[in-house]
């Protein structure tokens, strides 16, 4: 399992977040939920911008596990 790292610098300070591939579903429900707490300094643009790193890393991760007889042109 390859383990992720996400990271948010805001106000002076830098938030980490970590999670294992396959638990992409549940670091973006975790995203959301910060974003809708009103003790979290995590907005929804911070969500939005956390979310789209979790979309680049697992196209990353499709991308690398594709061997070039698997590519398909359509």
């Amino acid at each position: 399992m390859t383990t992720r790292t996400l990271s948010l610098v805001k106000g002076g300070h830098k938030y980490v977040f970590r999670y294992g591939s396959g638990c992409e579903d549940d670091m973006l429900d975790a995203i959301m939920e910060l974003a809708e707490s009103n003790h979290s300094p995590v907005d929804w643009l911070d969500a939005a911008t956390l979310s789209f790193q979790v979309t680049q890393n697992t196209a990353a991760d499709c991308l690398q596990t594709m061997s070039p007889s698997d590519e398909q042109v359509f």
